[in-house]
């Protein structure tokens, strides 16, 4: 049973982590700008049920084109057992841009670095493709993401429990307070990975998990973010996948 709730966790935290800036989960569709980098890292503790997990990201994006950023990630977990999850490769595409209104794509493959048996990811490569709405409107920048998963798995026990294709929606807003500090809030909801919730007589099993979350993000200068938040997650509660609760800091670096 751990060994399935650290697996269910470790996909759980995958799909919502959609490389957004951290901490949100939702991605707005900013890109890097050509020949411009950017480095991301960031730790998160989380909690299920009795199984805490503590999992570090680091995501190095480039700017290709003056809208088009490549990117990798390769998340690992700290906590026991510890090792590479699976490594992201992906693009995001900026092809509309209306006054303050933009609208993106972001394709994404997952490839299967991680040791399925120990919970570290899938076994075999997965995609997923997520849509961008970025506005902005003076001190506010709100987005909307809608992504579609392709999980596919190696091991025969994750391919029953698991579902192959999931979805998420979600919606962020960004508030400058001034040059410095900004305020995050982010929720949204998840498809119920777990195939048992489509015979569950449990209305709470057969749920899909939400989310909500809040933090701060400081800009010592514009090249420069430090942040920090906290996510809790809502209804399900009797998914294995459903984190209740996650709390991470991070640093991004634009050079």
């Amino acid at each position: 049973m751990r060994q399935f709730l650290l697996s269910a966790i470790s996909s759980c935290f995958l799909i919502q982590a959609a490389h957004a800036a951290h901490p949100l989960v939702t991605d707005d569709t900013s890109t890097q700008d050509s020949g411009n980098h950017q480095i991301e890292l960031n730790t998160d503790w989380l909690r299920q049920d009795a199984i805490h997990s503590h999992v570090v990201n680091f995501t190095y994006t480039y700017g290709l084109l003056k809208n088009l950023d490549l990117y990798a990630n390769p998340p690992a977990t700290l906590s026991s057992p510890s090792g590479i999850n699976d490594v992201a490769l992906g693009v995001k595409w900026r092809f509309l841009e209306n006054g303050d209104f933009s609208l993106g794509l972001k394709p994404e493959l997952t490839l299967p670095s991680g040791d399925p048996e120990r919970g570290l990811g899938h076994g075999r490569s997965s995609m997923s493709l997520t849509l961008i709405a970025s506005y902005q409107i003076d001190s506010w920048a709100f987005s909307g993401n809608l992504e579609a998963f392709y999980n596919r798995y190696r091991l025969l026990s994750d391919q029953q429990a698991n579902r192959t294709m999931v979805w998420r929606a979600s919606a962020s807003a960004l508030y400058a307070l001034d040059p410095k500090w900004s305020l995050v809030f982010d929720g949204g909801i998840v498809s119920n990975t777990e195939r048992a919730s489509d015979s569950s007589g449990d209305r709470h099993a057969s749920s899909n998990p939400g989310y909500v979350l809040t933090g701060a993000i400081y800009s010592p200068n514009p090249n420069l973010d430090l942040d920090a938040g906290i996510k809790f997650g809502l209804g399900c509660g009797a998914c294995a996948a459903q984190i209740q609760r996650q709390v991470g800091v991070g640093v991004t670096w634009r050079f």
